[in-house]
């Protein structure tokens, strides 16, 4: 039922597809031809304005869709999932199609988003740069979730656009020269560290991959307790 509410909706898969074009193209595009400083492994080094672009507004911009498909799934599934209920399925259930229709939105963006990241620029590693940028829009997708059941379209709509941006542009900004300790707390630390080593480096940090996961995991635990609570399951 999840799969077919995304193909009755064209205009939603379209613009999953169009705006990481439109948005990581526009910033290539935009920005100059010259090398920058960027804080990479720990280590300060100058690296063409162009890759940094089409790098770094990879994970915004899937962490900006990823959150509002997370948003929308539970704002649309709503009506449908009462229904459910009625009709004798469990939470547990509507638990696992919601899981897998989030994960297939998702995966949506993460492609078009990278594809058109690597139009621009060749990733150092390529498997753990797909790795990480599907890490992020886990991360926010699932945070989407629960910001939809929380605050409801409206006010999770604005969470959802404005997060991402203040996480990522902010404070997960690799041209930055010095970030507070508490940003390490913020949803996409471990995940963008290890997007932004896997685009310019060829080394791997297991540290990051983990915390990475393991945040994901932790917000996909607190997104399944507060669906349980949504559906009022005992």
């Amino acid at each position: 039922m999840g799969v077919r509410e995304f193909r009755r909706t064209p205009v939603l898969l379209a613009l999953l597809v169009f705006l990481p074009a439109y948005i990581i193209g526009a910033f290539v595009l935009l920005v100059p031809d010259v090398d920058v400083p960027a804080t990479i492994d720990g280590t300060r080094v100058a690296v063409p304005m162009t890759d940094f672009a089409a790098a770094f507004m990879t994970p915004v911009t899937v962490a900006i869709l990823s959150g509002i498909v997370g948003l929308f799934l539970v704002q649309t599934s709503q009506a449908a999932d009462d229904r459910l209920r009625l009709a004798g399925y469990t939470a547990t259930d509507l638990v696992v199609s919601r899981v897998g229709t989030l994960g297939l939105g998702i995966v949506v963006v993460t492609m078009a988003s990278v594809v058109v990241a690597v139009f621009a620029f060749t990733p150092e590693s390529t498997v753990p740069f797909v790795a990480a940028t599907l890490l992020v829009g886990l991360t926010y997708g699932i945070l989407g979730v629960v910001v939809g059941i929380v605050l409801g379209r409206l006010g999770g709509v604005y969470v959802m656009l404005f997060s991402p941006m203040v996480d990522v542009l902010l404070f997960q900004n690799p041209l930055a020269t010095d970030a507070p300790e508490w940003t390490k707390l913020l949803p996409s630390h471990y995940a963008t560290n290890a997007l932004f080593d896997a685009a310019f480096t060829s080394s791997i940090d297991v540290w990051d991959f983990g915390g990475a996961v393991a945040y994901t995991v932790g917000l996909l635990v607190i997104g399944v307790l507060v669906f349980y609570q949504a559906t009022d399951v005992e």
